[in-house]
């Protein structure tokens, strides 16, 4: 992963061939609750250019997103 400024403008991008995903984003396949309702799988989403917002740390990427091959 590389963080790209330009100005105010900070780009996350991913690795030629690879993709990024926020860590907590993972697959979940389908399953029933507590209550019996059947709770749909879940995909995560990936990209390969994220746009970073001010509020976050740069030091702190690798604890929200990570990157994988496609």
């Amino acid at each position: 992963m590389t963080i790209i400024k330009r100005s105010e403008l900070r780009l996350l991008l991913a690795d030629e061939g690879k993709h990024i995903r926020a860590i907590n984003d993972v697959y979940v396949p389908e399953h029933e609750d507590e209550e019996g309702n059947i709770i749909p799988e879940h995909f995560p989403d990936y990209a390969e250019m994220i746009f970073l917002g001010k509020q976050v740390d740069e030091t702190k990427i690798n604890e929200l997103y990570v990157e994988e091959n496609k």
